[in-house]
């Protein structure tokens, strides 16, 4: 039987070979760690409880010996970490040998017995088998597998390693299962030997039914969302059935997927999909966890749920807003999303998605390097913005941009790429271009200080030429370079956005910016942008004022005037709740506010200062999760004087006149 099947079937190698060791009691073996994690984390339901401990320390010492092993610096300790991975080695193997759902199959003598094994009753189109193989002769091995069971025909043979003697355990991890009852072909294979075939029958449960709504809060009507479903059995993710794929859209760039890994912390974090709509879609049976996210002001929805083979579950969920920063006039927006725009069906997608964040301006940058473009655009300017109720995707550009030399750049509501490569190292000469056509420029990555950035800020910030920069990216509020420009005199406008898809998710970080009472319009919000109305957040909401000054504001004295600050932090409990206001100026703290008692969700401080000299002032908050905001300065100038960290002048122009000498010497050697 074994030759017609491999007569008639073409073999094909599904995984890389596992490395076994010739004599376990020399070289305990590297896939014990690498068996022990997928059988914990993927597949504890083939354990009972007391083994998913048992294998959980054991899992702990493994992962202490191979660290151990790769600090070791002598012979000594290396040995010492031979000895704890041999230890937990044989805990395993004893924890093994006892499992209700071990499936023992002899190799010996070149056959394979049985033959035929099963039928295997599996979870759901997701399971495993915990075999052991047994050569005969001394030695144990491990290896695992993960088997797609949607591949083609042709492809239908799994390959299964054994070591020459002993013991190998193989747990054989399979998803993708199709309807029912399936026979498996198996190929057992060792260095030197013909391969061994067996056939492994299992079978899967009749599968249930989901129909999933979700709703928007504001409107009770269904709402794109982002959406995680995960089977408590296995742990895996279950993919949405109308999940929107974004990967023909990346340009094979980033994380070119639509399954997306937010910046967030906690339950935030982690995987999602993002859903446009409701769905009906066919699940296994089992328990699972759903997780719903629509934004920071809206509070995330976790819950549990179960599905019954042959029975529909229904489930409605409408995220609850727990702050609408609309109505106190301030607008969402993200300043850096990648996407290809060329047809309406990429517009629909992108602004799904841009909805399931609730963002309400999406910056969707075309991005350039001297050598070509990518994430190209149907066009620019107004008639090219896409407008949805009150969500806008705006065309922009990501270019010039020089990873070794001066930064990236950003542009935002330009009427035309910009883009000369005769003149691709001259950024002022875009920036000028980008504020004729009406549009704001910036820097990103500022938070950072990747690619060089200083240099070129170093250059254009002295000049005025810089509307903003990003300080807020991959959940990482960066501040140190642009406080040192603050600190020079100089306004820069706090800004922050995504970076799609190397970033995780629309909006994972967003700048807010107020236009007040008037009406919502995507020029109403630029405008408000280019007066550096803003603050950054990943989760908190911040309020802050100067007498009646609003950030970006800029306050004349003429003396030393008293000042009136007030400033406000507002979160929600887990998710976002504040840990500490604060006003600086020039970045040093002037007063710090904690909560009042335990589980509050909202700071506020208020009080009165000098004017002095003149500074400038922010707001910033962060969360008991790590979470940040921080507002743009209120700018306070006396009159006949600068509005700099006077105490520390020579030391910032030394910077700057270090990052202009780093630019003279690219230019020498450019020309060398």
């Amino acid at each position: 039987m074994r030759r017609c099947w491999i007569g008639s079937l073409v073999v094909a190698a599904l995984l890389s070979a596992s490395v076994f060791a010739q004599d376990k009691r020399e070289n305990p073996q590297p896939n014990a760690l690498d068996f022990a994690t997928k059988l914990f984390q993927e597949h504890s339901y083939l354990m009972t409880h007391a083994e998913a401990v048992a294998v959980s320390e054991i899992f702990r010492q493994m992962r202490e010996a191979q660290d151990q092993m790769r600090k070791a610096t002598d012979d000594n300790t290396r040995n010492q970490a031979r000895k704890r991975q041999k230890d937990a080695d044989g805990k395993l193997v004893a924890v093994l040998e006892k499992n209700a759902n071990l499936k023992r199959i002899s190799l010996q003598g070149g056959k394979v017995t049985p033959s035929i094994f099963g039928p295997h009753q599996m979870i759901g189109d997701t399971g495993g088998l915990l075999l052991r193989v047994d050569n005969g002769g001394e030695g144990t091995s491990f290896s695992a597998y993960n088997i797609n069971e949607a591949r083609p025909e042709s492809r239908k043979i799994t390959w299964i390693d054994y070591a020459p003697k002993g013991v190998t355990w193989v747990l054989l991890g399979m998803h993708t299962l199709p309807d029912r009852k399936i026979t498996i072909p198996v190929e057992f294979h060792s260095p030197g030997t013909e391969p061994i075939l067996t056939l492994i029958e299992v079978t899967m449960p009749p599968v249930g039914r989901l129909k999933l709504t979700i709703l928007s809060d504001d409107t009770g009507k269904p709402t794109p969302a982002m959406v995680r479903i995960t089977s408590k059995t296995t742990n895996r993710d279950r993919k949405p059935s109308n999940a929107i794929d974004m990967a023909g859209q990346f340009d094979g760039n980033g994380n070119n997927s639509g399954h997306r890994t937010a910046s967030l912390p906690g339950r935030q974090g982690g995987m999602w999909w993002c859903v446009p709509e409701p769905l009906d879609m066919t699940l296994p049976p089992g328990e699972y966890e759903i997780a719903i996210r629509h934004g920071v002001e809206h509070t995330p929805i976790f819950e549990r749920f179960t599905v019954e083979s042959g029975k529909v579950t229904d489930k409605t969920y409408r995220p609850k807003r727990w702050i609408d920063m609309r109505k106190l006039g301030w607008f969402s927006g993200d300043d850096h999303i990648h996407g290809q725009i060329l047809s309406d069906d990429d517009a629909a997608r992108l602004m799904a998605w841009l909805v399931a964040e609730d963002v309400h301006l999406g910056n969707v940058v075309k991005m350039g390097d001297i050598t070509r473009t990518y994430f190209e655009q149907r066009g620019f300017g107004k008639d090219y913005r896409v407008i949805e109720s009150d969500y806008v995707l705006s065309p922009g550009q990501e270019c010039p941009r020089t990873h070794q030399f001066i930064g990236h750049t950003l542009s935002m509501n330009i009427t035309s790429m910009v883009r000369d490569t005769n003149k691709y190292y001259l950024y002022d000469y875009v920036a000028d271009t980008v504020h004729e056509q009406g549009g704001l420029w910036g820097y990103a990555h500022v938070n950072s200080g990747m690619f060089h950035v200083h240099r070129d800020m170093s250059v254009n910030v002295p000049k005025g030429k810089v509307d903003f920069v990003e300080v807020l990216q991959f959940g990482n509020l960066g501040t140190e370079l642009w406080y040192q420009f603050l600190n020079l005199g100089f306004k820069v406008t706090a800004s922050c956005g995504s970076d799609v898809p190397w970033g995780g998710t629309i909006g994972e970080v967003r700048l807010y910016a107020y236009i007040g009472e008037k009406a919502f319009d995507p020029d109403v919000w630029f405008e408000a942008m280019r007066r550096g109305r803003t603050f950054v957040t990943n989760g908190p909401m911040i309020e802050f004022t100067v007498n009646d000054a609003l950030p970006g504001d800029e306050i004349v004295v003429k003396d030393n005037a008293k000042l009136h600050v007030r400033v406000k932090a507002t979160g929600q409990a887990e998710f976002s709740q504040p840990e500490f206001v604060k006003v600086v100026k020039f970045g040093q703290d002037v007063k710090v506010a904690k909560p009042l008692k335990e589980g509050d969700t909202e700071i506020s401080l208020e009080f009165d200062m000098d004017a002095e000299n003149g500074c400038w002032l922010a707001g910033v908050t962060r969360a008991t999760n790590g979470c940040h905001a921080h507002t743009t300065p209120i700018y306070v100038r006396r009159e006949g004087l600068r509005w700099w960290k006077f105490d520390e002048v020579d030391e910032l122009l030394t910077k700057r006149f270090d990052s202009l000498k780093e630019i003279e010497r690219l230019v020498v050697d450019a020309k060398s």
